[in-house]
């Protein structure tokens, strides 16, 4: 920045205009590159955003999808260790056992007879 205050100057003192031929190559070629820096740039880093997100989202949905299926199978796992365990017969109940189901018997028989 300098340089280019002590080149406009140099100018204005000699009233010589330095590089008069490239400045308006020069003048395009920074137009050119501002054009390209104020909106392709922008939109192409606008673009890459949104394909990140709706990668991100999928990624996100494709996790809970999974997270949901091996929650599933967890819980079938789960399910089925209980069955085994409360469907297969352990033996002879224990006396009071039984009294309390023929307790519980005689309550819903009752309960049915007086419907």
């Amino acid at each position: 920045m300098i340089a280019i205050l002590a080149l406009k100057r140099y100018e204005l003192r000699t009233n010589r205009v330095l590089f008069a031929q490239a400045r308006p190559g020069l003048g395009g070629f920074f137009s050119g590159a501002l054009v390209w820096v104020e909106q392709v740039l922008p939109a192409l880093a606008a673009q890459l955003l949104r394909r990140a997100y709706v990668r991100a989202r999928a990624a996100a949905r494709a996790a809970l999808a999974h997270g949901a299926i091996i929650a599933d199978r967890l819980l079938e796992r789960a399910l089925h260790a209980l069955r085994r365990g409360t469907l297969e017969p352990r033996g002879e109940a224990s006396p009071f056992l039984r009294e309390v189901a023929e307790h519980k018997k005689k309550l819903l028989e009752d309960r049915v007879e007086e419907e």
